[in-house]
């Protein structure tokens, strides 16, 4: 497996769950984020490099500030490298003229990732998704090992 893809599958399942996750989140994003506009969805950055960087999601505030959103289900160190790749990248494209902030946003964080964004003060915003938003990802509630039965629909007579 090429690591820079997600052939594998267990990093493609989880990729499309946070995909799902994102696009419900985007669907509801005047809710989520009032005062937010949806710019896109998988936005590339391929002007600046040989491969196609991509963000999982741009939007724009009510102060001009371009935002660009890295979706995670629980957000670790990959996020973190993800998040700032995509920040760079978005920069240099309007050549350090805008402001432009990540986004890194997902169920759960590892503790050390949010307190290096604080402390070496990344231009990173942490969103904690709201927990309904699970579902749209088939993550199941944190504590439950096992998915809840499937009951067969009743018969009608």
């Amino acid at each position: 497996m090429d690591m820079y893809t997600l052939e594998g599958t267990q990093y493609k399942d989880e990729y499309e769950h946070e995909c799902r996750i994102r696009d419900e989140f985007a669907k509801h994003l005047k809710q989520e984020r009032p005062g937010e506009l949806l710019l896109g969805k998988e936005h590339t950055y391929s002007e600046v490099a040989v491969r196609a960087i991509r963000g999982d999601m741009k939007t724009l505030d009510e102060k001009n500030v371009l935002r660009i959103w890295e979706f995670k289900i629980l957000a670790g160190y990959g996020g973190l490298g993800q998040i700032l790749t995509y920040l760079a990248m978005a920069r240099q494209v309007v050549g350090f003229k805008r402001t432009i902030r990540g986004v890194l946003a997902a169920f759960d964080f590892r503790p050390e990732i949010t307190e290096a964004i604080e402390i070496l003060n990344l231009g990173i915003d942490i969103v904690h998704i709201p927990p309904k938003y699970r579902l749209a990802g088939d993550v199941l509630p944190r504590g439950m090992v096992t998915p809840p039965p499937t009951i067969p629909p009743m018969k009608e007579d």
